[in-house]
């Protein structure tokens, strides 16, 4: 199936984006970091975008469709390429934080209800493969289908007062960006619905920045994230808009920036996972430099090649 240049570029700064949000995060008391660290937060949201977007765009050919051939294939790449990184996380972590490894450490790894930081990205992937089909499915039924539209807006909304142990429950919220993507796919070629729809995330978000200022709430994107409320939603859909925009401007072909975010989207799962590994490592060894554009090119730099490596034996 022919790629989709628009989403490919997206996806692609959604993972240049992700390296520099982890690469800045170890540096948050410089404020140019920490300001790049909070509105660099819209990763997630484009990257659930991209994976909806080509789901959805494809409605026509799930007429007869094998829904148990689509599980099987899907929680396939999701897992596998995951446990591999476990397989060389293990042993590594058994050398460096001997103390950390144990039994109940390894299960929660394995079954993704805790362990190493981002896997809930994982859970959240799959969740997201369940869902799906159900919302295509309900949509028949108006009852179902904007019943539970609305059931995840207010999810969105209660989080912002009280939230919950977010592994469990963050599948909700983000069932809105589902209800979001179907409505941009019937848009996309109407400029003027998405600039309003763009127009209207940012005074959503606006008007929930004074809110969540007057309860005391935490405003950065990271703290309204696990799991996400309208506040982080509103910030996603607006960026989402903007990017996607920008792609279709071929703002991104600049000094053939566009091929370099094509190979990181291509590989963007892998790199995911690579560039963990490598930010524990250099954690591990103590190299962090003392800066966090050098981290981040440490970061990069590393996974690119090993990436590159394992493309060439793979092949």
């Amino acid at each position: 199936m022919k790629r989709d240049k628009t989403i490919d570029t997206l996806r692609g700064l959604a993972m240049l984006a992700m390296i520099v949000i982890h690469a800045s995060s170890y540096y948050l008391k410089d404020k140019i970091a920490f300001l790049i660290w909070d509105n660099l937060q819209w990763v997630v949201p484009v990257f659930l975008f991209c994976s909806l977007y080509l789901f959805y765009e494809r409605t026509k050919q799930f007429v007869g469709f094998d829904w148990l051939a689509y599980f099987k294939k899907r929680l396939t790449r999701l897992l596998i390429p995951y446990y591999y990184f476990l397989l060389v996380y293990f042993p590594l972590l058994f050398f460096f934080e001997r103390k950390k490894f144990n039994f109940n450490y390894f299960l929660a790894n394995v079954f993704l209800y805790k362990g190493v930081d981002l896997n809930w990205l994982v859970l959240l992937f799959i969740y997201l493969m369940i869902l799906m089909p159900i919302v295509l499915l309900i949509k028949k039924n108006k009852i179902l289908f904007y019943g539970l539209f609305i059931l995840s807006f207010l999810s969105s909304i209660y989080f912002i007062f009280k939230p919950l142990n977010y592994r469990a429950v963050m599948w909700l919220p983000w069932t809105f960006y589902i209800y979001f993507t179907t409505f941009f796919l019937k848009n996309k070629t109407k400029t003027k619905i998405l600039l309003l729809t763009g127009l209207l995330s940012l005074i959503i978000f606006a008007v929930l920045r004074i809110v969540e200022n007057n309860v005391g709430h935490n405003l950065t994107q990271y703290g309204n994230k696990y799991p996400p409320t309208l506040y982080h939603l509103s910030f996603g859909i607006f960026w989402i808009i903007v990017l996607y925009w920008l792609s279709q401007k071929n703002i991104f072909s600049f000094m053939k920036l566009d091929k370099f975010l094509h190979f990181l989207s291509v590989n963007s799962y892998t790199l995911f996972f690579i560039h963990l590994g490598v930010i524990l490592m250099i954690g591990w060894l103590h190299f962090l430099p003392s800066i966090w554009p050098l981290f981040f090119l440490e970061i990069m730099g590393v996974s690119l090649i090993i990436q590159v490596g394992l493309n060439k034996l793979f092949k």
